[in-house]
């Protein structure tokens, strides 16, 4: 059940972290986990698809704090036949025009099936887009060739500075090539029909110069362009040199750019094709009790998870042994994603 043979370096360590292999056979359903599955996060026609937890950085910015072991000693990759036809199920509910977005706690790309889960996903007759969010380190011609077959319609790229050094930096990558990324973009801007949008993160007082020499790349490039506000959360890597703003602040500033350039600079539901759909039930309520079968080593140290009724839990502060059962009272279920003590 859990593969132990991942060797990632870290701080000139090595750290074996568990990797969680998720199949039909293992019995942990795709609903209800917030780092791998699937995600309904609102009354629309758009999924989140999580196929895996790797990821080959080690960005400093990190909302999900992904590759530090101490926060998540267990990693996860799920089978692309079970992932398809669980999304197959939640597509009937939701109807036609659906739009999958494939991103990750981690690097999407990482999954060793990456492309065939792409060819899955799109024979799926309700399925309309497919969307994946990612570094671009892993993409090669080759590759992006192999997207465009399997079905992909866009890549959002994450793409935080135009100078090497600092690209490096930003995404904990020594060997980042930012002239190998830029050629990338531009392969497939003029040699595919895949739509590809540069979605760097404005980190104020980090790389407020680099976020004007991204728009005016994405301009000449003929390139779109979404930009995200840094948030942090709980267990988020933190950069120090990084400070926070409002969102109104980083709105006034996007809507100065956006007159200064001549260039939309925001994405919103309707550049999405965004449309009212119903969402999947939620199963437990908040301080119900639940008896759940305990199946694997959960995200967070000291968790474990549990199944339900069909669906995946995460319970903390537990020390149980797989396929013991236990009580839990639920204490959170928004989004279809259920935790637990």
């Amino acid at each position: 059940m859990i593969d132990m043979k991942l060797k990632i370096i870290k701080e000139k360590r090595e750290i074996k972290p568990q990797i969680v292999r998720i199949t039909k056979e293992l019995g942990i359903p795709l609903i209800g986990h917030i780092a791998f599955g699937i995600l309904d996060r609102a009354q629309n026609n758009m999924i989140q698809v999580r196929a895996t937890t790797i990821c080959n950085a080690h960005c400093p910015f990190c909302s999900t704090s992904a590759n530090d072991f101490k926060i998540h000693p267990t990693n996860y990759v799920v089978d692309i036949e079970y992932l398809a036809e669980e999304v197959e199920k939640i597509a009937k509910i939701k109807g036609n025009n659906l739009i999958i977005f494939l991103d990750s706690v981690g690097e999407p790309t990482t999954h060793p099936q990456f492309v065939q889960l792409v060819q899955k996903l799109r024979s799926i007759k309700e399925v309309k887009e497919i969307i994946v969010i990612t570094n671009g380190t892993l993409l090669t011609l080759e590759r992006i060739k192999q997207l465009e077959q399997a079905g992909l319609t866009r890549i959002n790229l994450s793409f935080h500075s135009t100078n090497p050094d600092l690209a490096k930096k930003l995404f904990g990558i020594p060997n980042y090539d930012v002239e190998k990324i830029i050629s990338l973009i531009k392969y497939i801007k003029q040699n595919t029909n895949i739509d590809i949008m540069l979605t760097p993160v404005w980190l104020p007082h980090v790389n407020d110069e680099e976020i004007e020499k991204i728009i005016k790349l994405c301009k000449s490039l003929n390139v779109k362009i979404g930009l995200q506000n840094y948030e942090t959360y709980k267990y988020s890597r933190k950069m120090k040199e990084a400070k926070k703003q409002t969102y109104w602040k980083f709105y006034n500033q996007i809507k100065s750019w956006e007159k200064e350039y001549n260039l939309k600079l925001r994405v919103t539901d309707k550049d999405l094709g965004i449309e009212k759909r119903p969402r999947i039930p939620e199963i437990f309520l908040i301080g119900e009790k639940v008896q759940a079968k305990i199946k694997a080593p959960g995200w967070l140290p000291n968790q474990m998870i549990g199944v339900a009724k069909n669906i995946c839990i995460s319970i903390n502060n537990c020390n149980k042994n797989v396929n013991d059962l236990v009580t839990v009272k639920i204490l959170q279920n928004k989004n279809n994603i259920y935790l637990a003590e």
